[in-house]
């Protein structure tokens, strides 16, 4: 398993400074990178930045209402900056409330899932808590599994939510391992504020994690935190070297 960083932990260092973040982060050790949130004016200065730093993108973050609004402008940056995937990274809590909501939910999926397809990307899901609730005896996002099949659908787990939302991070990756081709390897500490951690600094228990991954061949591994106790980068910086102590590869 190779190591990325989810862009979204640098958000605001990027905001002031797309090639001085990415340079940073390359100076850290790291070879790949996930962006999220790049804008259409923005896809030149990141692919510059990208090359400029010897870093690929392992995948990236697009809003489901991209592809399905400017699916010509979701398909030219996604192959300006080299992608082979791309990620679903959020959508609203309400979509899990109840099976019909979720089955509604999937039938929007599977459409974007086929365009996604067309363009000749792999198309993965990014989930969150709440997709771990239980409703007649499945999971939110079990439920979405089995309503989408593997040739248009498949994972990036984020381990942390999955054991925030009452489930254990190695079993779930045992259970799916089918379907996962990518996690987030984000930690956290329910007693401290923010809760979200340096890696190694919370409770998830990533040498557990990373044998496991490293078992079921898991691509990338992505660092993130959705907000840091620490300058972001300096959390990115951390986070890396703890995964790359740890067994992850650059």
């Amino acid at each position: 398993m190779k190591l990325t960083v989810q862009l979204y932990t640098v958000r605001d260092a990027l905001a002031k400074d797309i090639p001085g973040t990415l340079k940073a982060i390359a100076e850290a050790g790291l070879k790949n990178v996930e962006p999220a949130g790049v804008g259409l004016d923005q896809v030149e200065t990141y692919v510059a930045a990208l090359a400029e730093n010897g870093l690929a993108a392992s995948g990236a973050h697009f809003g489901i209402e991209m592809i399905e609004t400017d699916f010509d402008g979701f398909v030219a940056a996604a192959k300006a900056l080299g992608l082979s995937t791309v990620i679903c990274p959020y959508i609203s809590p309400d979509n899990f409330e109840t099976v019909e909501a979720t089955e509604a939910f999937a039938v929007r999926l599977t459409a974007a899932a086929e365009k996604v397809k067309s363009a000749g990307f792999q198309y993965l899901y990014h989930n969150h808590d709440f997709e771990m609730k239980v409703i007649d005896g499945k999971t939110g996002l079990e439920r979405l599994l089995e309503l989408i099949p593997a040739s248009l659908l498949n994972l990036e787990v984020d381990l942390a939510w999955v054991q925030i939302g009452g489930g254990d991070p190695v079993e779930f990756l045992k259970k799916h391992a089918d379907r996962i081709k990518m996690v987030h390897l984000k930690d956290f500490d329910p007693t401290k504020t923010p809760r979200w951690t340096v890696a190694g600094e919370g409770v998830v228990d990533y040498p557990a994690v990373i044998a496991v991954c490293k078992e079921l061949g898991i691509a990338y591994g992505a660092v993130e935190l959705d907000e840091s106790p620490i300058d972001a980068v300096e959390a990115v910086v951390a986070s890396a070297k703890y995964f790359f102590a740890n067994g992850v590869e650059a």
